[in-house]
């Protein structure tokens, strides 16, 4: 797993370093350190990705925020976890797609919490989910999943830009899934909430613009498990 660690504060970088090594015994990681916005934008220039991104905001010439828009133009899903002494920059934060917003001074106890969802938000994007159809076997991350559909006793799994079919119920696929923010909409659709760009009356908008429906029967668990993931990544 790739961590950078981008403020131009040194006290700050370190503490942050001696954290992530603290709480990543069990846990392969590579930790690189920048002082600048315009030095990690040309790390991610040369190619450079990171899969977790500590990112202050208050930075000279080139702000954290600056740097996020650079990031989301390549990599929707890193996750960044801004760092401030200021909480006049959270909607600005969240705009650009924040994980977690940290203030300065960072208390240690908010940092394991926060980190350990990180690392499980991770590992939920990164596992694979298997799709078996005729000769063929495929494996798709469970992030990269926007929504499975049911249909005369097929699955069709949606993508950003492919769909997949297999032979299947959505029932046992839910109870798979659920633990990983995919919410059931409709007796026939399952929903991942990281996905959704906003949820109407009758439905809901992905963030690639398409549209699925949800069912009166499922609205209310569906809006509970969308306020609780929001929660999540807010807190």
């Amino acid at each position: 797993m790739n961590i950078a660690i981008c403020d131009d504060n040194q006290v700050y970088v370190s503490q942050i370093r001696e954290l992530l090594i603290k709480y990543t015994e069990q846990i392969q990681i590579n930790v690189e350190c920048f002082f600048s916005g315009e030095e990690f934008i040309g790390d991610l220039k040369k190619g450079k990705e990171y899969d977790i991104i500590f990112l202050d905001i208050e930075m000279n010439y080139v702000s954290g925020l600056d740097v996020a828009e650079q990031i989301r133009k390549e990599k929707k899903e890193t996750i960044i976890i801004f760092i401030t002494s200021h909480v006049n920059y959270v909607s600005d934060t969240f705009r650009l797609g924040a994980f977690q917003f940290l203030t300065k001074p960072i208390n240690e106890e908010d940092f394991k919490i926060d980190f350990n969802r990180a690392i499980k938000e991770y590992n939920a994007r990164h596992k694979n989910y298997i799709i078996k159809w005729r000769d063929e076997t495929r494996c798709i991350e469970y992030g990269d999943i926007y929504y499975i559909e049911a249909y005369n006793r097929h699955l069709f799994i949606h993508t950003r830009k492919e769909k997949y079919e297999c032979v299947g119920k959505l029932a046992p696929e839910y109870e798979k899934l659920k633990q990983y923010n995919f919410s059931q909409c409709h007796k026939g659709f399952i929903v991942n909430l990281g996905k959704v760009n906003s949820i109407q009356k009758q439905n809901i908008v992905l963030k690639n613009n398409n549209v699925i429906p949800i069912s009166r029967k499922f609205k209310a668990e569906l809006m509970a498990d969308f306020n609780l993931y929001l929660a999540g990544r807010m807190i």
